[in-house]
Order: structure tokens, then sequence, then C-alpha cells
């Protein structure tokens, strides 16, 4: 009997349980599954990203470009050449047939070598700030993009053109294969470079992300890094309009020797991890205003020309 009665309870538990989850509507409905890695992320996060980054980007080659300019000026200046500074680039007061090979070397291998130990400095500054959140991490990285930029970019777009660094390789004498071995060395050590800064690149995701998984790390490398340099060089090209300098677009340009290896090794890096701290994405407004204060003062004062004289 009392087998029986346990029989009977279980079933009519059973029908009980059956008529619940009838009555639900999850009877015949399979269960929601949840796709692994998958996130849901605030609305317009990585346009936020985008456009932050773009900011960034701008200011970042704008301090790097006036430094370029000055040095430049600078070492004309010690080799009692008189230059004007303009926002296309630097007019040297001297004729043609009064350049002399030193003044050649110095005036145009001042600026790359001196990018090259700023950039230094700039990888030394990032390594030790890496674990901070602020956005001026990113304006940093793209300051050493620029610097390493004008450093190996000069070299191989003025080998190819003969313009700028390209100066001083005609004045050395260096043959058409020793500037094919340079410009293949410097072509190499860019992509090289970039292969080894993805880390450091993936790395200023922990500014918006408290990860990055695989699932969204390409929509964040092209919205930190690929979209910036693609519409900020419009940008660069129309502020410097009407005046186009050839081999200042080329030079700018070079950087995508950078992004590649970045882009693409980046995929193969595991996911990372920062901290639980809670962050907020959020547009930054100061650097819009910034950019478009800066740039306005760039176009004005450099439009008319800084003259520097001896």
């Amino acid at each position: 009997m009392n087998k029986k009665g346990s029989s009977g309870n279980s079933l009519y538990s059973a029908y009980r349980k059956i008529r619940f989850i009838a009555r639900k509507g999850t009877l015949f409905t399979l269960p929601e599954q949840k796709e692994y890695g998958k996130i849901d992320f605030p609305a317009r996060t990585f346009q936020i990203i985008f456009l932050n980054s773009l900011f960034l980007f701008l200011l970042a080659y704008l301090f790097i470009y006036l430094l370029n300019l000055f040095i430049t000026g600078f070492a004309s200046q010690a080799n009692n050449i008189p230059a004007i500074l303009y926002y296309h680039g630097v007019d040297y007061i001297i004729r043609g047939k009064d350049w002399t090979p030193d003044s050649i070397n110095i005036v145009f291998s001042s600026s790359p070598l001196i990018m090259l130990f700023l950039s230094i400095v700039y990888v030394i500054i990032y390594v030790s700030v890496s674990a901070e959140t602020g956005m001026l991490r990113l304006f940093l990285l793209w300051m050493l993009f620029f610097a390493l930029t004008r450093c190996f970019g000069e070299i191989l777009v003025g080998a190819i053109m003969n313009k700028g660094f390209g100066y001083v390789i005609l004045y050395l004498f260096i043959m058409d294969t020793g500037k094919l071995i340079l410009t293949f060395s410097t072509f190499l050590i860019m992509f090289t470079t970039g292969f080894f800064m993805t880390r450091h690149a993936l790395f200023s995701a922990n500014i918006y992300f408290n990860d990055l998984r695989r699932s969204y790390r390409m929509r964040f490398i092209i919205s930190q890094f690929v979209l910036p340099f693609i519409l900020g060089n419009i940008l660069i090209f129309i502020v410097k309009l009407p005046e186009i300098n050839i081999f200042d677009i080329a030079v700018n340009a070079s950087m995508i020797l950078f992004l590649i290896p970045i882009v693409f090794r980046s995929v193969t890096v595991e996911e990372l991890y920062f901290d639980e701290d809670q962050r907020k994405i959020r547009f930054s407004f100061i650097l819009l205003v910034a950019t478009i204060l800066f740039y306005t003062l760039f176009r004005i004062f450099f439009g008319i020309g800084i003259r520097l004289t001896v």
C-alpha cells in the first residue's frame, strides 16, 4: 500500500510540474542560450572611442609637427640660415648654391635624430603608466607613433623621394644599392616595431574596459587606431589647404607600417583582463574644444609665418 501511494504521489507531482510549465509557455521552447564572450555595450560605445581617439590623434600630430618645425628651424639658424616656419613646412631664406654639405646634414638630420631619442623617452613613460586608465595614456601613445613616424618614416620616404632626410643621403653620396638597403632596413624596422608594440596598443583598452576579449577586439582596434588614422590624415590635409606638401603627406601615411602588424597580430593575442574598477565611457567635449582651438590658432599664426632670424 505504501509503494502504491508513493507511486501515486510521484505521478501527481510530475503532473503538476508539467501543468506549471505548460501554463508558463516553456514546455515546447528551448531555453535561451547565452553566446560565449558576447557583451552588451552602452549605446555608441565604439563611436565614442573613435571620436576621443581621433581628437587625441590630431592633438598629438600638432604637438610633434610643431616640435619638428622648430627643431629644423633652430638647426638652420645654428648654421646661419634664416628660416620662416609655416603650417605647411619650413621656408629657408638661402640660395640653393649657398647650401653646404655640413649645413644640409645638420638641418635635415636633426629632427629624425631627436625624434628617435624622444621615442625612447615616450616608450619608457608609457610602460611606466601602463596600469593607468586616463586618456592621456592614449595621447602619449599617439605621440610615440608620430615621433617614430617622424624618425623612420621620414628616412624611408626621404630615401624614396629625395627630400627631407633624402638630402642627407644624397650629400653622403650613398649609391643606389646603399639607398635600397637603407629603405628596406627602415621598412623592416617600422614593421617589426609595430609587431612588438601590439600588446602596448591593446593595453590602451583599459581606458574603457575591464577586459579585452576576442569577440570585440577587432572593433576596438579599428575604432581606437585604424579609423582615427584614416580620418585624422584627411582632416590634416584639409587644414593645410591650399598648400599641398606631398612629402609631408607621405611621411604621415607611412605610419600605416606600424598599424598593419598591430591589426594582424592582435588577433593572436590572448584575452586580456585588467581590473574590476568601474569604467564610464564618455565623449570628451574638452578634447573637441581643445582640438578646434589649437588648430585654429595653428592655422592663423603659422599661416602668417614665424620668422627665425640669425
